[in-house]
């Protein structure tokens, strides 16, 4: 029998916090300026490209 979805996410979230409480457990760096600005520039590009399809210049 498979299990519910519900179930599948308690599980994999008990197991990812009992990873992150180990003593060894490493964090990841915080996000720097030049993260942030990737994004903003991703974001920005992304709107030019919906603002272009919406006015017909790329189909």
């Amino acid at each position: 029998m498979e299990k519910s979805i519900e179930e599948l996410i308690y599980e994999e979230t008990d197991k990812r916090l009992k990873e992150m409480q180990a003593p060894g457990y490493e964090f990841p760096p915080k996000a720097t300026k030049a993260d942030y600005l990737g994004i903003a520039l991703a974001i920005g590009a992304s709107l030019l490209l919906i603002v272009l399809c919406m006015t017909g210049v790329i189909q």
